[in-house]
């Protein structure tokens, strides 16, 4: 009898425990999105083929081979380099970005020009335009992770 009583004892005390420690509605973190776009802009992107510039709907070869290295990615922004690209008018060999007006689809440079980006773990499409020199148009980059 006293083993039967210590026991249920055990399994009272047992059930007590594991039902506290917990508020309610208690969950995970959520994660800011803009942080969640920065990491997954963070890498070396090259350009993927010889069709995947364009400006003004006209493709243009002589970006090749360009890469495109995006680091520090978070949602205050990040650093961005290139190496190979033809002209610094339309990608400066460095600077800095962030996101414009809070927007995880638009990317603003150091520059003032702003990008609008769409993002996979393998992919990144640009989209800008750029005034004011030789180099005015839309422009458009595909790149892939390399």
């Amino acid at each position: 009898m006293v083993t039967r009583f210590f026991s249920l004892v055990f399994f009272f005390i047992s059930f007590l425990v594991s039902c506290g420690g917990e508020e309610e509605g208690a969950g995970p973190t959520p994660v800011d999105p803009l942080d969640t776009q920065g990491n997954l802009l963070n890498g070396t992107w090259k350009v993927k083929d010889a069709n995947s510039v364009t400006k003004d709907g006209t493709i243009v070869d002589v970006f090749t081979t360009m890469t495109l290295t995006i680091s520090g990615g978070s949602k205050s922004g990040g650093n961005y380099s290139t190496s190979n690209s033809d002209s610094a008018e339309i990608w400066p060999n460095s600077g800095m970005w962030t996101f414009s007006n809070g927007d995880k689809n638009k990317l603003l440079r150091s520059d003032n020009v702003v990008i609008s980006i769409s993002v996979t773990e393998t992919t990144l499409r640009t989209s800008f335009t750029t005034s004011g020199g030789l180099k005015d148009g839309n422009w458009v980059f595909e790149f892939v992770k390399q």
